[in-house]
């Protein structure tokens, strides 16, 4: 029995550490072949991984920490709704921003998410004779905002299991709509995406390793609208797209001592291929 679980005391860290470098290849993988949109999930281990700031004292019962987020999307796997039908054949959404944390009895994160995105999406259209329409679109970097929380519900040994979720935002506008190759005008055009979502993972604990898979359940939404030229099947200049699979699976991995400074990098999959770096420095 003492050698039984000598070995599983060996063998459930090395197993993680095996799915996190498969993991990590497959993510290098992705970023290489793809052009680089949906939110983050982040570790809900996170809240417990700085133990020590430059400043606020350990044993205080609040903390602040401050960050970087760059979330990175090649497919967010959208279809069209009410103006249009069919799937999105690509819509990809490059995001960099700055991240504030309180977090609450090193337990419960609450944080605030500020930023700039650029969206590109490419979608065809039928008209009313049935012919297909290819209609490509990119927007400048805009304003993004997102508000989130996360928190470690139980603990057991070296395991947490977490809960979190998110709602981000942004209202873009266009640079450039082309329909069959064709430049069409976007003065006063605007595209708009909204997304929650919710989540529900487990965490392990590795010396300064803590990995993490989990689950999530989103609800993407996306408006582009007051084109003066047909981007849709009913002939208005106006689309919707929602996201085709609302669950999806995400895993990633956190790096800490414990003092000052964590890193972490997260991929997300089946309903969203995306790859997500963050780092947070507490006070």
């Amino acid at each position: 029995m003492d050698e039984d679980r000598t070995n599983s005391f060996f063998l459930y860290p090395l197993l993680w550490y095996v799915i996190v470098m498969r993991w990590f290849l497959l993510i290098g993988m992705v970023g290489a072949s793809a052009a680089l949109v949906a939110a983050p999930v982040g570790n809900t281990a996170a809240p417990q991984m700085l133990e020590e700031g430059f400043f606020i004292p350990s044993d205080c019962w609040v903390d602040v920490r401050a960050g970087y987020e760059g979330d990175f999307v090649a497919d967010a796997r959208l279809k069209q709704r009410k103006e249009g039908k069919g799937r999105v054949d690509d819509y990809s959404q490059s995001t960099n921003s700055g991240t504030v944390t309180i977090n609450l009895l090193d337990r419960l994160d609450l944080y605030g998410v500020l930023g700039s995105s650029r969206t590109s999406a490419q979608w065809r259209f039928l008209d009313s004779l049935g012919a297909v329409h290819n209609t490509e679109m990119e927007t400048f970097h805009n304003f993004f905002w997102g508000v989130g929380a996360r928190a470690v519900l139980f603990e057991w040994g070296n395991c947490d299991l977490g809960l979190g979720g998110r709602y981000s935002s942004v209202d873009s506008q266009p640079s450039w709509l082309t329909v069959d190759g064709i430049n069409a005008p976007v003065a006063g055009t605007h595209c708009r995406w909204r997304e929650w979502q919710v989540n529900l993972d487990v965490s392990y604990h590795i010396d300064i390793l803590t990995p993490y898979i989990g689950v999530k359940y989103s609800n993407a939404h996306t408006r582009i609208g007051d084109f003066t030229t047909t981007i849709a099947t009913n002939g208005s200049g106006s689309n919707q797209f929602e996201n085709r699979v609302p669950v999806g699976l995400y895993l990633g991995c956190g790096f800490s001592t414990g003092k000052y400074f964590m890193l972490n990098v997260e991929g997300r999959l089946v309903d969203e291929e995306a790859v997500t770096i963050s780092g947070d420095l507490r006070f």
